[in-house]
């Protein structure tokens, strides 16, 4: 996964547009157009760092190190964008019976 596609994931999961992003944290939005057309290889250190504060990720989940074996933050990242993703396939009162059921797994894990 690229760094311009895990940025665009953070936002779908927050939902949160890049122009409110780039808003927060006072990066231009012509950088984040730049990363996504390849014109851009990569994040300046203080703005990777912007966004990954912004996020609350560690800056290395955002590199792009396709090679790299995923870190378990990043697995669960991934698992928690495939829940988000299907759920925009589900209805309202299925998405109640499926936040119940992780919020019962939340208790028991206490």
């Amino acid at each position: 996964m690229t760094t311009y596609e895990k940025i665009s994931a953070l936002c779908a999961e927050r939902g949160i547009r890049l122009s409110a992003l780039s808003a927060a944290t006072g990066i231009r939005g012509s950088v984040f157009t730049e990363l996504k057309s390849g014109r851009t290889r990569r994040l300046s250190t203080g703005t990777l760092t912007k966004v990954a504060d912004f996020f609350e990720v560690p800056v290395e989940f955002l590199l792009d190190d396709a090679d790299a074996v995923p870190t378990q933050q990043e697995e669960l990242f991934r698992m928690r964008k495939v829940l988000f993703d299907a759920s925009a396939k589900v209805t309202k009162e299925d998405l109640t019976k499926i936040i119940k059921m992780v919020e019962a797994f939340a208790k028991d894990d206490e």
